[in-house]
């Protein structure tokens, strides 16, 4: 069994304000991250600090671009234990929208669909919800409360599997550290 980690955020942008009144609850924004020692996070959003219709997959630092203009953004860390095989489906699949990462911009257009419950599919565009979304549901991770391009932030809040690590200010935030491998003692003879 390995862990993937779930960042749900709010930062103070105009956005995010936008969203939070739209999806209702403590956060507008989630990421996931595979690899906790290199503590980067994947989701859909702005690609440009100061320009938020320039926006896609990328590749978010909890200390730099967005999350360093708004240090004392709240912040709740979650870790979701999976099987090899959902780690490796969610890798995967991230490795492959990197691959189509010019194609990979955020879905504007199904916002509206989205907020009136209406699932709507768009080949490489998503929220950061929807993607996180369809990650862990082609993995096969965890069964989700919803339709995956219905999926708000908020709502993987009700997920009963996500074990919460973290809840405070963004720059606070750190991935618990990993257990070590056991030694292999030998044996005396």
């Amino acid at each position: 069994m390995k862990k993937v980690y779930i960042l749900f955020s709010r930062t103070d942008t105009i956005p995010a304000k936008a969203i939070r009144l739209f999806t209702t609850g403590p956060f507008s924004h989630i990421s996931i991250a595979i690899r906790p020692d290199t503590g980067g996070f994947y989701s859909y959003a702005r690609r440009k600090i100061n320009n938020p219709f320039i926006s896609g997959l990328i590749s978010e630092d909890t200390h730099k671009n967005i999350f360093a203009k708004y240090p004392d953004t709240p912040a709740a860390l979650y870790e979701l234990e999976v099987t090899d095989e959902a780690y490796d489906s969610i890798q995967n699949q991230i490795c492959y929208y990197w691959e189509h990462e010019k194609e990979a911009t955020y879905n504007f257009a199904g916002m509206v669909p989205m907020l009136l419950g209406i699932p709507i599919r768009r080949k490489f565009k998503f929220t950061c919800s929807q993607f996180v979304a369809v990650l862990l549901q082609n993995a096969n991770a965890v069964k989700l409360p919803k339709n995956p391009y219905i999926m708000k932030p908020n709502d993987f809040l009700t997920i009963k599997e996500l074990k919460p690590v973290y809840k405070g200010c963004l720059k606070d935030c750190h991935f618990p550290q990993e257990a070590p491998e056991p030694a292999n003692e030998q044996i005396a003879g």
